[in-house]
């Protein structure tokens, strides 16, 4: 039996698999690529760096397994969807929907999809500032935007091959709201150590 602690991660478990395989071909690129680049140019970053560039890549792997890759759930609802969906939806941001009781597998999904996609970007939002600490909240909000928009994109492309994702704008705005969460706790951080956080910076 595993800890109670991790019952709200269960449901996810189904994306480990993708996830070391995903890891497994990008850390080594990286890693080759890193070396590569420190043999042309003689540069030679600070260890604490390269270990945070390494993360980003670990996370990257991890978002493109939990969102790219076909899941049993996402068939079930994409069976009675739309490949695309451009409205956004109070009752799908909130699972509030009459239609949807509590204890039914459409409330249940909706809530973990919500939330997935919510705490899904907020280590982006982390990880873009202390990756470019010059990085302004707005600018960190506009990377936040393209990059769930291009996977809300890829999960539409992906449907041509088989793949039973859909595009909605709901989780583009969760996502967005994720991101928005990490880089706040990040410039709020920086303004209690007295740095200036450069908010207003596009």
């Amino acid at each position: 039996m595993p800890p109670r602690l991790l019952y709200p991660l269960l449901p996810y478990r189904s994306f480990l698999l993708p996830f070391v395989v995903v890891s497994a071909v990008a850390v080594p690129c990286w890693l080759v690529f890193r070396l590569y680049r420190r043999r042309t140019t003689g540069h030679r970053p600070p260890l604490q760096r390269e270990i945070l560039l390494l993360i980003v890549v670990l996370y990257l792997s991890g978002l493109a397994a939990v969102t790219l890759v076909p899941s049993h759930p996402s068939r079930e609802v994409a069976e009675s969807s739309r490949a695309i969906d451009l409205l956004p939806d109070v009752a799908s941001l909130t699972c509030s929907s009459a239609s949807m009781p509590a204890s039914s597998r459409a409330h249940g999904f909706c809530v973990r999809n919500a939330r997935g996609n919510l705490v899904l970007f907020i280590p982006l939002g982390f990880l873009l500032p202390l990756v470019w600490p010059r990085l302004g909240f707005w600018k960190g909000m506009q990377i936040a935007l393209v990059v769930s928009v291009s996977i809300e994109l890829l999960q539409y492309l992906s449907r041509t091959w088989g793949s039973q994702r859909t595009a909605d704008v709901n989780d583009v705005i969760l996502n967005c709201v994720g991101a928005g969460m990490g880089l706040a706790v990040v410039f709020l951080l920086r303004l209690r150590r007295g740095v200036r956080p450069a908010i207003a910076r596009a």
